[in-house]
């Protein structure tokens, strides 16, 4: 389909080019200055070379003039035929200044030497205070650099020596040769300047970028470990209790009403959990104030209950816990009890002894769980894959550490050290 143009569009900018003046007169970041000189360095080069080729005649008349006399046009176009030639030949030279700025600069050394043989008087040295800046300017080699700068000021020197009609001025040879060099290095040094700076905030940007994704990866593994630890032990609760419920229904009836009742309980209680894990995770949805407490280790003992009912046969030893436990060891205690728990519940068998011991050493806060195991139990239920790397990523966040293996002939250990205070590692 044809596009349809407006009549007032017509005769509006493109939108590229608006946006681009919109951006430069942003209070944004700085842009960079692009001259002619940057957009289209041939042309600008040639154009120079005619301004220095018709510069140079200007101030050659102007110099040979009478005191008193007009600048007229005859008087310009009234030199030598060498004359033209050799500023010619130097300002032609300037248009490979950028590739080649010591050679180019050796040349018109040359063609200065051969003007002062002439004898054709002052004026010619447009062309070499054109090619020094360019040796400034381009020259990425120091010693090569100032080795060309102190060549030109003896040329310029010798040449008011060798021609009679100029006057031999050192210090001028010293000024018009320093300070276009001088120049040239400065622009050429901000140029590397601001390359670094650009390298720089590109670099910060890429390690800003880097370190945002690292955390997102850490925020979504923290996230998973949560849920993993909110939604596992319920779940694993009410699948045992449901099975259970339903193997024994016909039987006895009013104790599989009362296992579906500990079903309901427990799925009330992963929704409350799973709610507050949310609330938490969007802090801007409310004023926080239905958050309720973590749960620590004064909530064990409903653990053990749940997995009393499961049949388990449960044995608790908690000896005295200091006050004022940072919130990030009781939680993670509690944590670490639950997921035990939970894999006992999957792995163990039917009717498991279990054995769990709380108390305190020179390290911290000890954790122990001791577990029979079935040597013919029934298959477990499926595996998240994040239990056990979860628990021992929680103790060792801590500056803690855990370690969970069996111990022949029929039992499994958890044995996990938390430090009381925060040593994150």
């Amino acid at each position: 389909m044809n596009a349809v143009t407006h009549p007032r569009e017509a005769s509006s900018p493109a939108p590229g080019r608006r946006r681009s003046l919109l951006e430069w007169f942003d209070s944004g970041e700085p842009h960079p200055v692009r001259g002619p000189f940057t957009r289209w360095p041939h042309l600008t080069d040639a154009v120079l070379a005619v301004i220095v080729f018709a510069g140079s005649l200007v101030a050659i008349a102007a110099s040979a003039l009478a005191d008193g006399a007009d600048l007229t046009f005859e008087a310009i176009v009234d030199q030598p035929f060498s004359a033209f030639v050799m500023l010619a030949l130097a300002a032609a030279a300037l248009m490979w200044r950028r590739q080649r700025p010591v050679a180019v600069t050796a040349f018109v050394m040359a063609v200065m030497i051969a003007w002062a043989f002439a004898g054709d008087g002052d004026g010619q040295d447009l062309a070499i205070i054109v090619a020094i800046y360019a040796v400034g300017r381009y020259t990425t080699d120091d010693r090569q650099s100032v080795a060309t700068l102190a060549a030109v000021i003896v040329v310029s020197i010798l040449g008011t020596v060798i021609d009679t009609n100029q006057r031999i001025d050192i210090a001028p040879a010293f000024i018009f040769a320093g300070l276009p060099w001088y120049v040239g290095r400065r622009v050429r040094n901000r140029g590397q300047y601001l390359v670094l700076l650009q390298e720089r905030a590109q670099r910060l940007e890429a390690d800003q970028l880097a370190r945002a994704r690292q955390a997102v990866a850490d925020e979504r593994s923290r996230i998973a470990r949560e849920l993993h630890d909110v939604v596992a032990h319920q779940v694993s609760m009410m699948t045992v209790q449901a099975g259970a419920a339903k193997t024994i229904a016909d039987d006895d009836l009013d104790a599989a009403i009362e296992a579906m009742g500990d079903v309901e309980r427990a799925g009330r209680q992963a929704l409350g959990e799973l709610r507050h894990l949310l609330g938490v995770l969007r802090p801007d949805s409310g004023d926080g104030d239905d958050l309720g407490p973590q749960p620590g280790l004064a909530d064990v003992g409903a653990l053990v209950d749940d997995l009393t009912h499961t049949g388990a046969h449960v044995s608790v030893t908690i000896a005295p816990l200091p006050e004022g436990l940072s919130a990030a060891v009781d939680l993670s205690a509690y944590r670490l009890v639950q997921e035990s728990f939970t894999n006992i519940i999957k792995h163990a068998g039917p009717n498991p002894t279990v054995h769990l011991t709380i108390g305190l050493d020179d390290v911290g806060l000890v954790i122990d769980i001791t577990n029979t195991i079935e040597s013919e139990a029934a298959p477990g239920l499926p595996e998240s894959g994040f239990g056990i790397a979860g628990m021992r990523e929680r103790a060792t966040l801590l500056g803690g550490t855990l370690t969970a293996e069996p111990q022949p002939p029929d039992r499994f250990c958890v044995h996990a050290r938390v430090p009381l205070g925060l040593e994150r590692t």
